[in-house]
Protein backbone atom coordinates (compact mmCIF):
# COMPACT_ATOMS: atom_id res chain seq x y z
CA UNK A 1 0.00 0.00 0.00
CA UNK A 2 2.86 2.75 1.17
CA UNK A 3 4.82 1.76 -2.32
CA UNK A 4 0.72 2.43 -4.32
CA UNK A 5 1.04 5.51 -2.74
CA UNK A 6 4.61 6.65 -3.53
CA UNK A 7 3.84 5.57 -7.28
CA UNK A 8 0.67 7.96 -7.53
CA UNK A 9 2.73 10.93 -5.39
CA UNK A 10 5.25 10.72 -7.94
CA UNK A 11 2.86 10.57 -10.85
CA UNK A 12 1.38 13.59 -9.30
CA UNK A 13 4.19 15.78 -8.76
CA UNK A 14 5.66 15.18 -12.31
CA UNK A 15 2.27 16.01 -13.56
CA UNK A 16 1.97 19.40 -11.52
CA UNK A 17 5.59 20.07 -12.41
CA UNK A 18 4.64 19.51 -16.09
CA UNK A 19 1.84 22.07 -15.82
CA UNK A 20 4.47 24.75 -14.17
CA UNK A 21 7.13 23.76 -16.94
CA UNK A 22 4.26 25.04 -19.84
CA UNK A 23 4.02 28.33 -17.94
CA UNK A 24 8.38 29.13 -18.22
CA UNK A 25 9.03 31.62 -20.35
CA UNK A 26 10.24 30.67 -23.97
CA UNK A 27 13.81 31.15 -23.33
CA UNK A 28 14.07 28.58 -20.70
CA UNK A 29 15.45 25.32 -22.21
CA UNK A 30 13.65 22.66 -20.13
CA UNK A 31 12.41 19.24 -22.18
CA UNK A 32 10.27 16.55 -20.94
CA UNK A 33 9.95 13.26 -22.12
CA UNK A 34 10.35 9.21 -21.22
CA UNK A 35 12.76 6.53 -21.95
CA UNK A 36 13.02 2.87 -22.24
CA UNK A 37 16.23 0.70 -22.11
CA UNK A 38 17.75 -2.80 -21.06
CA UNK A 39 19.55 -3.94 -18.16
CA UNK A 40 22.46 -6.27 -16.85
CA UNK A 41 22.88 -6.50 -13.37
CA UNK A 42 26.52 -6.99 -11.90
CA UNK A 43 26.11 -8.21 -8.36
CA UNK A 44 29.23 -8.22 -6.54
CA UNK A 45 29.39 -10.22 -3.44
CA UNK A 46 32.85 -10.18 -1.02
CA UNK A 47 33.79 -13.15 0.19
CA UNK A 48 30.89 -15.30 -1.61
CA UNK A 49 31.81 -18.49 0.28
CA UNK A 50 28.48 -19.61 1.12
CA UNK A 51 27.01 -19.06 -2.32
CA UNK A 52 27.23 -21.77 -4.90
CA UNK A 53 26.47 -19.37 -7.81
CA UNK A 54 25.85 -15.75 -8.73
CA UNK A 55 23.22 -15.41 -11.91
CA UNK A 56 23.79 -11.99 -13.20
CA UNK A 57 21.00 -11.52 -16.43
CA UNK A 58 19.38 -8.92 -18.44
CA UNK A 59 16.28 -7.01 -18.01
CA UNK A 60 14.30 -3.92 -18.87
CA UNK A 61 13.84 -0.28 -17.86
CA UNK A 62 10.91 2.56 -18.76
CA UNK A 63 10.71 5.96 -17.02
CA UNK A 64 10.23 9.38 -16.98
CA UNK A 65 12.76 12.34 -17.59
CA UNK A 66 13.61 15.98 -17.58
CA UNK A 67 16.32 17.47 -18.95
CA UNK A 68 17.02 21.85 -17.83
CA UNK A 69 19.47 23.38 -19.81
CA UNK A 70 22.20 25.32 -17.37
CA UNK A 71 23.98 26.95 -20.08
CA UNK A 72 25.42 25.79 -23.84
CA UNK A 73 27.38 23.06 -22.26
CA UNK A 74 25.81 21.76 -19.03
CA UNK A 75 21.65 20.12 -18.29
CA UNK A 76 20.52 18.99 -14.94
CA UNK A 77 18.35 15.93 -16.14
CA UNK A 78 15.92 14.39 -13.34
CA UNK A 79 14.87 10.88 -14.36
CA UNK A 80 12.21 8.25 -12.89
CA UNK A 81 12.60 4.99 -13.37
CA UNK A 82 10.79 1.61 -13.22
CA UNK A 83 13.54 -1.15 -13.57
CA UNK A 84 13.10 -5.09 -13.74
CA UNK A 85 16.17 -7.10 -13.36
CA UNK A 86 17.27 -10.40 -13.80
CA UNK A 87 20.02 -11.30 -10.71
CA UNK A 88 19.88 -13.56 -7.74
CA UNK A 89 22.29 -15.86 -6.08
CA UNK A 90 22.09 -19.92 -5.34
CA UNK A 91 23.02 -21.18 -1.93
CA UNK A 92 22.55 -24.05 0.02
CA UNK A 93 20.13 -23.77 3.34
CA UNK A 94 20.18 -25.48 6.52
CA UNK A 95 18.55 -28.38 4.94
CA UNK A 96 21.59 -28.67 2.43
CA UNK A 97 19.08 -28.41 -0.70
CA UNK A 98 19.77 -24.73 -2.66
CA UNK A 99 17.59 -21.99 -2.61
CA UNK A 100 17.52 -19.10 -4.40
CA UNK A 101 17.85 -15.32 -3.01
CA UNK A 102 16.81 -12.48 -5.57
CA UNK A 103 18.05 -9.17 -6.22
CA UNK A 104 15.66 -6.61 -7.13
CA UNK A 105 13.37 -7.90 -9.39
CA UNK A 106 12.32 -4.59 -9.77
CA UNK A 107 13.34 -1.46 -8.66
CA UNK A 108 12.45 2.35 -8.89
CA UNK A 109 15.59 4.36 -9.59
CA UNK A 110 15.17 7.97 -8.72
CA UNK A 111 17.90 9.73 -10.21
CA UNK A 112 19.57 13.42 -11.04
CA UNK A 113 22.12 13.28 -13.80
CA UNK A 114 24.45 16.29 -14.30
CA UNK A 115 25.65 15.96 -17.91
CA UNK A 116 28.42 18.18 -20.06
CA UNK A 117 27.92 18.59 -23.83
CA UNK A 118 31.30 17.79 -25.29
CA UNK A 119 30.79 19.52 -28.57
CA UNK A 120 27.51 21.31 -30.20
CA UNK A 121 26.39 20.18 -33.82
CA UNK A 122 24.41 17.24 -35.53
CA UNK A 123 25.38 15.19 -33.27
CA UNK A 124 26.21 16.26 -29.37
CA UNK A 125 28.07 13.96 -27.24
CA UNK A 126 27.94 14.23 -23.10
CA UNK A 127 28.91 12.54 -20.32
CA UNK A 128 26.95 12.54 -17.24
CA UNK A 129 26.93 11.73 -13.30
CA UNK A 130 25.11 11.81 -10.50
CA UNK A 131 23.42 10.04 -7.97
CA UNK A 132 20.81 7.62 -7.95
CA UNK A 133 17.93 6.23 -4.92
CA UNK A 134 16.89 2.90 -5.38
CA UNK A 135 13.79 1.90 -3.35
CA UNK A 136 13.10 -1.93 -3.92
CA UNK A 137 9.26 -2.23 -5.13
CA UNK A 138 7.98 -5.75 -4.73
CA UNK A 139 7.88 -7.06 -1.00
CA UNK A 140 9.21 -10.61 -1.99
CA UNK A 141 9.59 -11.86 1.97
CA UNK A 142 5.60 -12.07 1.42
CA UNK A 143 5.07 -14.32 -1.70
CA UNK A 144 7.94 -16.60 -1.13
CA UNK A 145 9.07 -16.46 2.34
CA UNK A 146 12.69 -15.11 1.39
CA UNK A 147 13.91 -11.51 2.88
CA UNK A 148 13.46 -8.57 0.59
CA UNK A 149 16.00 -6.08 -0.16
CA UNK A 150 17.62 -2.85 1.10
CA UNK A 151 17.06 0.42 -0.20
CA UNK A 152 20.07 1.46 -1.95
CA UNK A 153 22.01 4.77 -2.87
CA UNK A 154 24.16 4.24 -5.90
CA UNK A 155 26.26 6.54 -8.19
CA UNK A 156 25.77 6.75 -11.66
CA UNK A 157 28.41 7.18 -14.66
CA UNK A 158 27.76 7.32 -18.29
CA UNK A 159 27.91 8.99 -22.02
CA UNK A 160 25.67 9.30 -24.71
CA UNK A 161 24.51 11.70 -27.23
CA UNK A 162 21.56 13.64 -28.70
CA UNK A 163 20.37 14.05 -31.84
CA UNK A 164 17.47 16.79 -32.54
CA UNK A 165 14.79 15.39 -34.68
CA UNK A 166 11.94 17.11 -36.87
CA UNK A 167 9.31 17.04 -33.50
CA UNK A 168 11.36 15.57 -30.82
CA UNK A 169 15.38 14.87 -29.48
CA UNK A 170 16.31 11.03 -29.54
CA UNK A 171 19.27 10.55 -26.67
CA UNK A 172 21.00 6.98 -26.67
CA UNK A 173 22.79 6.42 -22.97
CA UNK A 174 24.91 4.05 -21.80
CA UNK A 175 25.03 4.19 -17.95
CA UNK A 176 26.83 2.09 -15.13
CA UNK A 177 25.27 2.28 -11.62
CA UNK A 178 27.56 1.73 -8.66
CA UNK A 179 26.09 0.69 -5.65
CA UNK A 180 26.74 1.92 -2.56
CA UNK A 181 25.02 -0.04 -0.17
CA UNK A 182 24.66 -3.41 1.41
CA UNK A 183 21.00 -4.73 -0.17
CA UNK A 184 20.98 -7.93 1.46
CA UNK A 185 18.69 -8.43 4.08
CA UNK A 186 18.83 -11.81 4.60
CA UNK A 187 20.62 -12.41 8.09
CA UNK A 188 22.01 -15.77 7.36
CA UNK A 189 23.86 -14.34 4.08
CA UNK A 190 26.51 -12.28 3.59
CA UNK A 191 27.17 -8.29 2.04
CA UNK A 192 25.61 -7.83 -1.61
CA UNK A 193 25.97 -4.45 -3.54
CA UNK A 194 24.55 -4.37 -6.47
CA UNK A 195 25.49 -2.42 -9.75
CA UNK A 196 24.48 -2.56 -13.34
CA UNK A 197 24.68 -0.98 -16.59
CA UNK A 198 22.17 0.28 -18.82
CA UNK A 199 21.44 1.30 -22.76
CA UNK A 200 18.76 3.49 -22.60
CA UNK A 201 16.94 5.63 -25.61
CA UNK A 202 15.45 8.68 -24.11
CA UNK A 203 12.76 10.93 -26.52
CA UNK A 204 12.52 14.06 -25.29
CA UNK A 205 10.73 17.63 -26.57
Amino acid sequence: MKKTVMILAIISCTTQITAQFKELPANKKIMLGFNIGLNYSNLLVPNNNSYSKVNNGSGFRLGLVMSEEVNKKMSISPKAELSFNNCSVVYSNSTNTESSYRVYPADLDLMIHFTYKLKQGKYEPYILAGPNAKIPMIDYKAITQIYGNNPDFAIDLGFGFEKKLSYFNLTPELRYSIGLLNVNKDPSLGHMYFHNIALVFNFKG
